[in-house]
């Protein structure tokens, strides 16, 4: 495990109970409707019923309920995340919905799924923190199946635009913001990348086919 990944690992252990508060407070700070943009992000996975979906980096699994809301229950889903706490509280909020989802935890440069498994896979947040991005991006089109899409989404602030204030503060309050987007971390041979923002500015969306 990179010193990376277990410092991640042990930062969300202690993070688990409030990771959500947080979050709420944050979407405020921005001005945007936290829920509203995860809504968005999972359009862009282009879902079909019955599909099989993972998610990296599930955490306490705010993502699943709107997965699979959006395909009418009509969905497999599946989970990873290195931190067991985000894990207890992802079974905790899947149970109190009655979801279902295979959790795994583990890295997401070792993914522990055989190529070609999922139909679609999202990441929402936390690339910025891992100690191998690179093998992360690979591993999540490994297991995505010819013709899937990838979504990926993290924290960042565009270079082609002015600045707002709250982005300037959060580059200050947080040095992730700096990391570009990592264009250049995708993996050749994949089709439609496209790069988009939202969050108010403050997180990058990248999203290709694979193929």
């Amino acid at each position: 495990m990179y010193s990376d990944e277990r410092r991640s690992r042990n930062y969300y252990q202690g993070r688990a109970r409030w990771y959500d508060w947080a979050n709420r407070a944050v979407a405020l700070l921005r001005g945007v409707s936290g829920t509203r943009e995860r809504r968005q992000a999972i359009e862009h996975l282009a879902l079909r019923p019955g599909a099989r979906v993972l998610e990296v980096s599930v955490g306490t699994g705010t993502n699943l309920p709107l997965i699979s809301t959006a395909l009418g229950g009509d969905v497999r889903l599946a989970g990873l995340d290195i931190s067991p706490a985000m894990l207890d509280r992802c079974r905790w909020k899947l149970r109190s919905r009655k979801l279902e989802a295979d959790l795994i935890e583990g890295e997401a440069a070792h993914l522990p799924f055989a190529g070609g498994a999922f139909d679609a896979v999202l990441h929402h947040g936390g690339l910025a923190e891992f100690g191998d991005r690179k093998g992360a991006i690979a591993e999540m089109v490994r297991v995505a199946k010819q013709g899937a899409r990838v979504v990926i989404c993290d924290v960042g602030v565009p270079t082609d635009r002015r600045l707002s204030l709250v982005n300037r503060l959060l580059l200050r309050l947080q040095p992730q913001y700096e990391q570009p987007p990592p264009l250049d971390l995708i993996p050749a041979g994949v089709a439609d990348l496209n790069l988009s923002w939202f969050h108010g500015g403050a997180w990058y969306l990248i999203e290709f086919v694979v193929v």
